[in-house]
């Protein structure tokens, strides 16, 4: 797609062609979330260059595009070129895209007309009429409201006006459709750039609308990339103490134990096809990590820990992703120093090299008996 604009005059004269390259997803997916850097390289086979077109437009036009928002027969043109020209700028002009982001939230009517896309999407899922062209537009829409959730200044008040909100019926929305899926992965990634931020208003906001939720949905049935970005918003959120708290204490069992027993299947999902996403084992691991900064939660780390992570399985892509295997020793040494080996290794006997076993036997005698510390946490 190429645009001429005449901004000065605000008006828009728009000529579409077709696309040399498909939509790049995973970049708007990840890119905006802190140390997704590491995702991106695991995928590194599966790389592509964004191909943007070249802008006929800075910094200076964007509150004028703002502005022609409101035409619904140049909106969607005005939506792409806004969103590739921010994905692009994003990096290297960080003050003019934050400013950006002040833009888009203040200036009169664009919030509504946003979440009034997002709601046109979602009734097209409805009813079964998504095509490429409609979850391209979506894309734009979410990509500008990545910008909105970046801007630490008013990333408070947006969450105060409930437009993320809407976000989560789309996530939880069950389809095999790639089209949707790759959607509901950018939508996953607005809720991620809030999340990151860890922020008191922002985590009361995710504990208040089941954040938590929506991101085990996405583990259980998003794509890949919605379950990478799915994890990167659970590990931000588990590293507060407040929601810690809440996940091991306010929320169900049932609720709990369907995470935990979500995490166990993909483990064993990853090791019998190691190579579909060595990146998302990597954050499943860091999340069973920050789960054992809580006793109830080590102990259920413990209770449903996946045998591919005893048991010598994983140890050829370990060798492959160095960054995989320190974390898988750092868990290792966790559990061992509080619960006795017995109880965590005992089908690994025959195994005749199995460097979990090695690591766990090293350390320090145990100081709790996994059976008396889940009688004494009611599990």
């Amino acid at each position: 797609m190429y645009g001429v604009w005449e901004v000065g005059n605000k008006t828009a004269v728009v000529e579409e062609v077709q696309w040399k390259k498909e939509e790049q997803w995973e970049e708007r997916s990840l890119s905006f979330l802190h140390d997704s850097k590491i995702d991106r390289e695991f995928s590194a086979l599966k790389e592509r260059q964004i191909d943007l077109w070249n802008h006929e437009f800075g910094w200076m036009a964007i509150a004028e595009l703002i502005l022609e928002l409101r035409g619904h027969k140049t909106r969607e043109a005005v939506l792409r070129a806004l969103a590739n020209f921010l994905l692009e700028k994003k990096e290297e002009d960080a003050e003019n895209y934050n400013r950006a982001g002040f833009l888009l939230f203040y200036s009169y009517g664009t919030m509504t007309i946003l979440l009034q896309e997002v709601i046109s999407f979602y009734c097209e899922m409805v009813r079964g009429s998504v095509n490429v062209r409609s979850s391209k537009r979506l894309a734009n829409v979410l990509t500008l409201l990545q910008t909105v959730a970046a801007n630490s200044e008013i990333r408070p008040k947006f969450v105060h006006t409930e437009v993320t909100n809407f976000l989560i019926p789309l996530i939880m929305f069950r389809s095999q459709e790639e089209t949707i899926n790759n959607v509901q992965a950018i939508s996953l990634s607005v809720l991620g750039i809030l999340c990151q931020a860890r922020e008191p208003q922002i985590i009361q906001w995710a504990i208040e609308n089941d954040i938590i939720d929506a991101s085990c949905f996405a583990l259980r049935f998003g794509n890949e990339i919605s379950k990478v970005v799915a994890m990167h918003i659970i590990e931000a959120l588990l590293q507060d103490l407040i929601v810690l708290n809440h996940f091991f204490y306010s929320l169900s069992v049932g609720v709990l134990l369907d995470f935990i027993q979500t995490l166990k299947d993909l483990v064993t999902l990853l090791a019998a096809h190691q190579d579909l996403s060595p990146r998302l084992l990597f954050h499943i691991i860091r999340c069973y990590i920050l789960i054992c900064n809580d006793p109830r939660g080590l102990v259920l780390v413990v209770e449903f820990l996946p045998s591919a992570l005893i048991d010598g399985s994983l140890t050829k892509l370990m060798q492959e992703f160095i960054v995989i295997k320190k974390l898988h020793n750092q868990l290792l040494e966790i559990i061992g120093r509080n619960f006795e080996i017995s109880h965590i290794i005992p089908k690994c006997d025959n195994v005749v090299h199995n460097p979990a076993k090695e690591i766990l036997s090293n350390l320090e005698p145990s100081i709790f008996n996994l059976t008396s510390a889940m009688t004494t946490l009611g599990l």
